[in-house]
């Protein structure tokens, strides 16, 4: 049901990649960015989402990068956004 689009905010979400882990958890691939975008999609489908882990942004895998830090991108990965 979350994978074809959920409607909040007045529009139906694009549609994204779910697949589940166990029984309170999922993963899910978003093609789109809405504010609060998945707490926003639980919520509307009566769950409620605890903890968010982004763990890849475009084809840059964030990896052990912890909350608030950054790195240097490599030039695999700029020459990935650089070609998008």
């Amino acid at each position: 049901m979350m994978a074809a689009g959920v409607k909040i905010m007045g529009k139906v979400t694009k549609s994204c990649k779910v697949s589940r882990i166990d029984e309170k958890t999922f993963r899910m691939i978003l093609t789109q960015g809405l504010n609060r975008q998945i707490r926003r999609m639980c919520s509307a489908l009566g769950y409620r989402a605890q903890r968010l882990q982004r763990v890849r942004i475009i084809n840059i895998d964030l990896g052990a990068l912890a909350a608030g830090k950054w790195r240097e991108l490599t030039e695999s990965e700029v020459a990935g956004l650089v070609a998008r």
